[in-house]
């Protein structure tokens, strides 16, 4: 796998099998994440001629119990995609691929994580700040006492 994250907490990733050697395979990729998110990925396929050597039929594919949707099966080119998948913080997340190699096939594979909206450190001072000044603002503002009178 190709792994790049940046500095916002975003993760891309590539990823894939070549040289996949005739039958019936299954590959688990597993991972796990530092937050609470969404992610998106794709995964293709492609041959030069139809069911000769290099053709590759994905049959299913899932990320975290969700089946990817596209193209599958008997094609010269097959993609299939799902999108905002959750992700939760800490928690081994799987892809399953499952297919036919007619002999050296191979499959590609990207992926994109978005974390989940948390606030930065400076965003919390900032707005800990702002509380604090309202409440000094609401403490000092001037009452106007009412006084009855007694008959």
């Amino acid at each position: 796998m190709d792994i790049s994250a940046a500095a916002d907490g975003s993760i891309s990733v590539n990823f894939g099998q070549s040289g996949i050697v005739g039958g019936a395979f299954t590959h688990i990729y597993e991972f796990a994440l530092p937050q609470n998110g969404l992610a998106s990925g794709s995964i293709t396929t492609s041959a030069v001629t139809l069911a000769g050597v290099g053709d590759l039929d994905l049959t299913s594919v899932f990320f975290n119990g969700t089946q990817l949707t596209g193209f599958f099966g008997g094609g010269l080119n097959e993609v299939v995609f799902a999108n905002a998948v959750p992700i939760l913080a800490g928690a081994t997340n799987q892809i399953t691929i499952n297919g036919i190699s007619r002999g050296n096939g191979s499959y590609g594979g990207q992926g994109v994580f978005i974390p989940s909206g948390v606030p930065e450190p400076a965003a919390w001072g900032m707005m800990i700040g702002g509380f604090a000044l309202a409440g000094m603002a609401m403490r000092r503002a001037r009452r106007t006492r009412v006084a009855y009178a007694t008959a």
